[in-house]
């Protein structure tokens, strides 16, 4: 894994709680990276970032759903179901990469992540999560 730092994430995008916003922001950064290598044609490229997107997403969606589970949220299940529509979209993308396939679904796949998932879905955790005792600040330290 690559040690690039996360771009900044829109501040429409950033749901509150710092640990998923960080998450999110690693995921912001690597759907840009994928966008810029594609509009440039480096389809060498295209693959080592489709493998790391796929890492950060499977650490992602772990640290959701077992949060999730831990808080008993009453909406796990299609929350979940949500993931996995992703991750099979993630998958088909893969896919088609291998065919250099990919740039005519990537905005359509970018705009599933970023206004479809974060903003309709991962929006409705935070006053959960926050009613549970999350603390909202609680990241990782930068090493």
């Amino acid at each position: 894994m690559t040690s690039h730092h996360p771009s900044l994430l829109p501040i429409e995008f950033e749901i509150g709680i710092a640990e998923i916003d960080l998450q999110h922001k690693r995921l912001y950064s690597l759907l840009e990276r994928l966008r810029n290598v594609t509009d440039k044609h480096f389809g060498y490229a295209v693959n080592a970032i489709l493998a790391e997107l796929d890492l950060e997403t499977r650490i992602h969606f772990a640290v959701e759903e077992s949060l999730m589970r831990l808080l008993s949220f009453s909406e796990t299940d299609a929350h979940v179901s949500e993931h996995r529509h992703l991750t099979d979209q993630l998958k088909i993308f893969s896919q088609r990469a291998q065919d250099h396939d990919i740039s005519d679904g990537l905005s359509n796949f970018i705009q599933l992540w970023l206004i479809d998932h974060i903003d309709k879905h991962d929006r409705e955790l935070v006053a959960y999560f926050l009613s549970k005792g999350v603390d909202p600040v609680a990241a990782p330290k930068d090493n």
